[in-house]
Formats: structure tokens, C-alpha cells, sequence
């Protein structure tokens, strides 16, 4: 028996009760991601984002291609859960890595490798730990896929400093495939690329392209949060 399992179980949100459980059974209701109901017109159906007029696709959408065909998210990064998502990133409760991994879980199909995207070697160093990296071992866990770290991220500006067609051409040169990356992913029918947080789909976008053009038969993206 470990030291964890005699000390008593706390809900990493409000400090309550909570066994058997990252969060109580309160924190759960609230937080707990679920997929967007099919009677839900206010995401785009292609990338999720929030749509303000529109009858179909954004108007991003309808004025770009995307490389993947649709973006899976557990929330709204504005939404309650966007607010649970900001204290696993800055404050450090890691343990909600694990308590995501079961929605994400059902939303995986058709299941494929999970791909991290890379993060900025400066969030690294500053936080002693990558987000996105521990959401998806603990993903592929729950899942019992494989995670393929097969992009690497090159020096660059930051993405939030940038308005939208800059973080397109920045994405561009911001990421590579690693050593080896192709002859693994040569005829792969399909992967999921993992991020945390998708806002404008710049990252997303230059990723997806980097692994199909390895030979990927289609990327799909997941993500915690839509901005």
C-alpha cells in the first residue's frame, strides 16, 4: 500500500470530500465534459468554434479548407470546464489529466495513435511539465492506444501574441516531424492529433498537414477546450 492511498481523498476543485475521485461528486456535475448535443447550432459542425450568424460551416470555414475533417472537444474554453482547464495548466492539478481521460475516452472513433502536439519550449521550462503530453499518456491509457510523439516544435513566437493570419504562417515553420516519424506513420489509416486548447485551428492545421504528408491516411483533432 502506498502513502497516497492512507491519506484522505480530496476533491482538487473545492477541497471536499472525494473518494475514488479527482473531483466530488458537485464538481463533477459541473465540470464533467460531454459531448455537444446534435440539436446544438451554435458550434460549426467542421471545427467547433462558436458561430455568430452563420446557417452552416463558420465563416472560417467557408473560406478555408481545413486538412482534417472535424475538431472533437470536450468544452468550451469560456464554459465552466474552461475554468477547471485554466487551473490543470497554471495551478498545477495534474490529477485532472486522468479525470478527462474518461469522456475523451467515447469520442475517439474511429481510434487510431495519439499524437501530442508539441509545446512551446519556454511553457516547458516554465512549468516543469507539458499539459498536453500528460493528458494524452493518461488518454492512451484509459484507451489502450498507442502514443506516438512524433512532432517537435521548433523555436518561434508564442501563437497567443499573434493575430490570426499571423499564427497561420507562424504554425507553418513552427513544427517538424521527428527522426523516424515517417516510417512509422506511412500508411497509418488514421491517428488523432491532441491538443489542449484549439482557438483559431492555425497549430492544428500545420501539424495535421505535416502527418499526412508522412503518409497518414486521415488526422483527426481532439482537443480539452474550443476557444
Amino acid at each position: 500500500m502506498k502513502l497516497f492511498d492512507l491519506l484522505p481523498r480530496r476533491c482538487l476543485c473545492c477541497g471536499g470530500p472525494g473518494p475514488d475521485a479527482v473531483l466530488c461528486r458537485s464538481c463533477q456535475a459541473r465540470y464533467q465534459g460531454a459531448s455537444p448535443p446534435e440539436s446544438d447550432l451554435g458550434r460549426c459542425p467542421v471545427c467547433a468554434q462558436i458561430r455568430l450568424a452563420e446557417a452552416g460551416p463558420c465563416i472560417d470555414c467557408q473560406t478555408q479548407s481545413w486538412s482534417f475533417p472535424v475538431v472533437e472537444g470536450l468544452f468550451g474554453y469560456q464554459e465552466t470546464g474552461g475554468e477547471l482547464l485554466r487551473l490543470y495548466k497554471f495551478g498545477g492539478m495534474t490529477g485532472l489529466a486522468r479525470f478527462w481521460a474518461g469522456p475523451a475516452s467515447g469520442r475517439l472513433f474511429p481510434p487510431g495513435p495519439l499524437v501530442p502536439v508539441p509545446p512551446h519550449p519556454g511553457h516547458r521550462r516554465h512549468r516543469g511539465w507539458d499539459p498536453v503530453d500528460l493528458f494524452v499518456r493518461r488518454l492512451g491509457e484509459r484507451c489502450g492506444l498507442p502514443v506516438w510523439p512524433l512532432l517537435v516544435r521548433r523555436p518561434s513566437a508564442t501563437q497567443k501574441s499573434l493575430g490570426r493570419q499571423e499564427r497561420m504562417v507562424n504554425a507553418k515553420s513552427s513544427y517538424a516531424l521527428a527522426p523516424g516519424a515517417r516510417s512509422r506513420l506511412a500508411g497509418v489509416p488514421a491517428v488523432w492529433l491532441v491538443d489542449d486548447v484549439v482557438t483559431t485551428g492555425a497549430t492544428v492545421e500545420a501539424c495535421s498537414r505535416l502527418l499526412l504528408g508522412a503518409g497518414v491516411g486521415e488526422v483527426r483533432v481532439f482537443c480539452l477546450g474550443l476557444h
